[in-house]
């Protein structure tokens, strides 16, 4: 090769080098802007969200439990997750014959929701850990306020006495937790097989 061919080729070889920094260059600032564009994502604030369900159900990572609905509702229904409002604020909220009820219904899921729990794991071979179990009854522990106001509706609507509203509401609730653990276990267990 001659000189002038090795000055061409350097020539070359140098410009395609400084193309090559103006386009990396160019790749740094679109990497830039697009970590800067997702930094400021993460910061959205969602102020508030408002669902409204009659449904008791309690939340773990991998299934729901869905109290008070049938297995073929199941199958109409997306996912359902609400937001529980404050205990506190719906205790200044409530009558009190409703927060009596939660109250004695709450005092029935911490006396008897700990066998039941381990009744329906040992019934379906289930194993769970005690913190999962706590879990659960607290899923439902925070619900029962809602579930007495629906039952109350409810049994405003069917004409039930005054004398008679109190066992209806606690039986109708007692029946429903019972239902859904089985429910629970029944269709977790069918999604392991």
């Amino acid at each position: 090769m001659t000189s002038n061919a090795w000055y061409d080729y350097i020539n070359q070889l140098h410009t395609h080098i400084q193309q090559q920094d103006k386009r990396i260059k160019k790749l740094e600032n679109r990497i830039e802007l697009l970590e800067s564009k997702g930094q400021n994502s993460q910061q959205t604030t969602i102020e508030k969200l408002e669902y409204h369900f009659d449904q008791l159900k309690i939340e773990r990572l991998d299934g729901t439990l869905h109290i008070g609905l049938s297995p073929e509702d199941l199958k109409k229904v997306d996912d359902m997750s609400i937001s529980q409002p404050n205990p506190n604020s719906f205790q200044k909220q409530a009558d009190p014959t409703n927060q009596q009820l939660a109250s004695e219904l709450d005092s029935y899921l911490m006396s008897e929701g700990p066998m039941m729990i381990h009744q329906l794991a040992q019934e379906y071979s289930y194993p769970l850990n005690d913190a999962y179990r706590e879990m659960i009854i607290h899923d439902v522990r925070k619900q029962l306020p809602s579930r007495v106001a629906h039952y109350q509706k409810l049994a405003s609507e069917e004409n039930v006495t005054t004398n008679e509203r109190n066992p209806f509401i606690k039986d109708k609730i007692k029946k429903e937790i019972d239902h859904s653990l089985r429910l629970f276990f029944t269709n977790d267990q069918e999604k392991g097989e």
